[in-house]
């Protein structure tokens, strides 16, 4: 049960959530990266998301030289950038239901903050060319912390620089094993599925 009185500050996941970019678990950017870019999607997503993504999540690797070393090997070489700049601007659809949320809350007074498992690379793209950093109090990424969800210490970093008790914070993500880590810590927490918007207005209380 989420308790609207006691939140002082939302934690918003990324995609999925301030992003409507995930449909029936597919990315938006992965629906047509074949027949736009002639490259096998079944080849990128085998060498990236095999453990290799996951270590640019936390800063241990480097998307952009993952992607370069795919693309050498795939008759790609110098199309990196190309395909950074597809996926990143393929995937760049924000939630205008969800960011009419965000406004309520900081008209009353609420701080929003982005809570995102996101590497350096993407978390830029977001910050800037997408304009998150006009919505958002503050931006926690998992490429700069170098801890990603569901780890309670990627709760933990947030409480401390916010100065904030969990009792007090609110996670929004779509991930189950997220919300239940975070309320593990004492967070308050919502599972925001496909389409769950209005239960998300009723239980903020908007």
């Amino acid at each position: 049960m989420i308790r609207p009185e006691d939140i002082k500050v939302v934690a918003w996941d990324f995609d999925g959530v301030l992003n409507r970019n995930i449909e029936n678990g597919v990315f938006a950017w992965a629906r047509g990266f074949s027949d736009d870019l002639g490259l096998s999607l079944e080849s990128f997503s085998g060498f990236l998301f095999q453990g290799r993504f996951q270590k640019a999540m936390v800063g241990e690797a480097c998307l952009r030289e993952l992607v370069t070393e795919w693309a050498g090997a795939n008759g790609a070489s110098g199309r990196e950038g190309e395909i950074l700049d597809y996926w990143f601007t393929r995937d760049a659809l924000p939630d205008a239901d969800v960011l009419a949320m965000v406004a309520q809350l900081r008209q009353r007074g609420i701080a929003n903050v982005m809570a995102t498992n996101n590497e350096i690379h993407r978390t830029s793209f977001i910050e800037s060319d997408m304009g998150f950093d006009l919505h958002m109090d503050r931006i926690f990424a998992a490429g700069r912390m170098r801890v990603a969800k569901p780890d309670p210490d990627y709760f933990r970093h947030l409480e401390r620089e916010l100065g904030m008790s969990g009792q007090h914070m609110l996670l929004v993500d779509d991930m189950a094993e997220n919300v239940e880590s975070a309320r593990r810590i004492g967070w308050q927490a919502f599972h925001f599925t496909e389409g769950a918007h209005d239960d998300l207005v009723a239980a903020l209380g908007l």
